[in-house]
């Protein structure tokens, strides 16, 4: 196995890691959320910072595990010629995509969302309830987690294209 192949295996231990973590998080989601119906229901108990923490939990699911999706090739994808395509041709599309697709865009998101987060960071960013969640500078920096693990499991992607288009031509020679 060569370096390249260790930096992918790296990365998608890394994504691989961190969507099962998540996958957790979708049981705590379900859990806040049970808690405030049966708080404000049963006990008329209302919290914000927990009504708040929904969005917490939901944005760092969906963010933080687009590598993951990426990694498991479940994100939405228009495939009717990908699906029953080869493997060389489902490589040079992954290639291609990520190259001119999903790499521009994870670094204009970067380059947009630093100085939003970091604006958010300088002043420690709040709710704006004094009762809520002063974790706002947090929650604004789930942009910059998902530009990173989704541009790592692209450079994945990009390797192992790389050595799948190899080793068609390898196997011809």
């Amino acid at each position: 196995m060569n370096a390249l192949e260790r930096l992918a295996d790296a990365i998608d231990g890394l994504n691989g890691g961190l969507g099962r973590l998540l996958g957790w998080a979708a049981l705590l989601l379900i859990l806040t959320q049970f808690s405030i119906v049966v708080l404000t229901n049963v006990f008329r108990i209302g919290s914000i910072q927990l009504q708040e923490s929904l969005l917490y939990i939901n944005s760092l699911i969906f963010l933080g595990a687009a590598g993951y999706t990426l990694l498991r090739d479940e994100q939405v994808r228009v495939d009717i010629f990908y699906r029953d395509a080869s493997a060389r041709f489902k490589a040079w599309v992954n290639l291609l995509g990520t190259l001119f697709l999903l790499f521009p865009v994870m670094g204009l998101l970067w380059v947009s969302a630093w100085p939003y987060v970091a604006a958010s960071w300088a002043v420690f960013e709040g709710s704006i309830e004094t009762t809520g969640l002063q974790a706002v500078f947090i929650l604004k920096s789930f942009l910059l987690l998902f530009t990173v693990t989704l541009s790592l499991q692209g450079a994945s992607l990009v390797i192992r294209s790389w050595i799948e288009l190899n080793a068609k031509t390898v196997a011809k020679n």
